[in-house]
């Protein structure tokens, strides 16, 4: 059985762009080139580079992110991605920030345009079956945030603190079933037809002394 070959690129977002990648370059690398030379691509994406995911959470620290592409039966762009990372979440008791490790893994195909992903939807899910996930790409060219930053997000989760004691947990004051009543008074209470209560007691008045004459 022939072994499958992959290359290999490793090196971190902004290496990437300035042309100073360690090893072989992914300056220009279509997603196209990629798949057809079955590459594994190993890079450090920087948070700058994930505004949106930022902007979600208090901080995110770099993503350590390996892909491997390659084309499917059908000549689609594949790539399956496997990221790790750290993000800083509010947490959803005390407020105050938690570390949360996240490491997502999935698989997708990369679409070039909205109309190629519709038509893998519709002519895909009558003959093969709709796929699970398609990342749509702004260009041809490697963008490794664009493909993970959607994923990130999605995977987020909804509390991030499971600690029954811990000490920033705020206090929950709960009403006995058995406990007395408290006393309300008259001046405890809102009356807010009290004016008007005594405004139509005085209009009596003045009617009936009127009528007196």
């Amino acid at each position: 059985m022939a072994k499958l070959l992959y290359t290999t690129f490793s090196d971190t977002d902004d290496c990437g762009r300035s042309g100073l990648a360690r090893g072989n370059s992914l300056a220009n690398s279509s997603y196209k080139g990629l798949a057809q030379k079955n590459s594994v691509v190993i890079r450090k994406v920087v948070a700058e580079q994930l505004p949106r995911l930022a902007e979600v959470c208090e901080s995110v620290d770099s993503v350590d992110v390996e892909m491997i592409f390659h084309f499917d039966d059908f000549h689609r762009i594949c790539v399956n991605a496997k990221t790790d990372t750290l993000v800083h979440l509010e947490c959803h008791l005390c407020q105050e920030p938690v570390v949360w490790p996240m490491r997502v893994e999935f698989d997708a195909l990369v679409a070039s345009s909205e109309a190629q992903a519709e038509q893998w939807l519709t002519v895909a899910a009558t003959q093969i079956g709709a796929p699970e996930n398609i990342v749509v790409a702004a260009g041809q060219d490697l963008d490794v945030a664009e493909l993970i930053e959607d994923e990130l997000i999605l995977q987020l989760p909804r509390q991030v603190c499971f600690d029954d004691g811990c000490e920033r947990r705020p206090v929950m004051h709960f009403h006995a079933a058995d406990a007395e009543p408290q006393n309300v008074t008259a001046t405890d209470r809102q009356l807010p037809f009290q004016g008007l209560k005594e405004l139509v007691e005085k209009s009596r008045r003045s009617a009936g002394d009127g009528s007196q004459e």
